[in-house]
């Protein structure tokens, strides 16, 4: 009972002291940017010694590293579920062109999209590997529900090259994300989301 009632309070603090190293960093890299963000920065923002500081992480990679791990667990653990109903719930051929509609708007309206952290990580991927490495893995996951969705598709109506038109899929939902949260691009977001699900329609050879 002792050691259990010793271990809860450093755990708190623990825990207490990492969420504001990671709330700390998420401001700042709004503000300066990834490569101008240096550790002593962060601690300074969170009001924790530099060495507090690396008692949690290295430094400020694994910071962004874990907060982007955080990010993609929230947007899966929001979008997944949504998206096996869609494919569970897909019976007749008459409701595939509604569920290409459905399909994008869960995509490419999700609340975490719009979130200007999203951007950073996008970018990040460019010009670092271990960053790109996890948005690989993402990536991946997102494919192969997509993937999931198709074969349901096919089953009701002939669909060849699945894979390949996941990556289409995949790739045109990204940028339409990005060009509507963070472009501004003056145009109605419904408006794109259906000339855009009009170009997939095409894709899939649905009349």
């Amino acid at each position: 009972m002792n050691v259990k009632q010793l271990s809860e309070p450093k755990q708190k603090r623990s825990i207490a002291t990492k969420n504001k190293i990671k709330k700390a960093t998420r401001r700042l890299i709004s503000d300066k940017g990834y490569y101008k963000l240096t550790s002593n920065m962060i601690a300074a923002k969170a009001k924790i010694p530099i060495g507090s500081f690396y008692n949690y992480y290295k430094n400020k990679k694994g910071v962004v590293i874990e907060l982007i791990n955080d990010f993609n667990v929230c947007y899966h653990d929001d979008t997944v579920q949504h998206f096996e109903a869609i494919i569970s719930g897909l019976k007749d051929p008459s409701e595939v062109k509604y569920s290409v509609h459905e399909l994008l708007q869960l995509i490419v309206l999700s609340e975490h999209l719009e979130d200007p952290f999203y951007r950073i990580i996008h970018a990040l991927q460019f010009t670092e590997e271990d960053i790109l490495a996890i948005s690989a893995q993402v990536r991946e996951t997102e494919l192969y529900t997509l993937e999931a969705y198709l074969h349901q598709v096919s089953k009701l109506m002939p669909l060849d090259n699945i894979a390949l038109k996941a990556k289409i899929i995949h790739s045109t939902a990204e940028n339409l994300a990005l060009y509507i949260h963070h472009l501004e691009s003056g145009h109605h977001k419904e408006d794109l989301i259906l000339e855009t699900a009009t170009m997939i329609y095409s894709l899939l050879k649905i009349e």
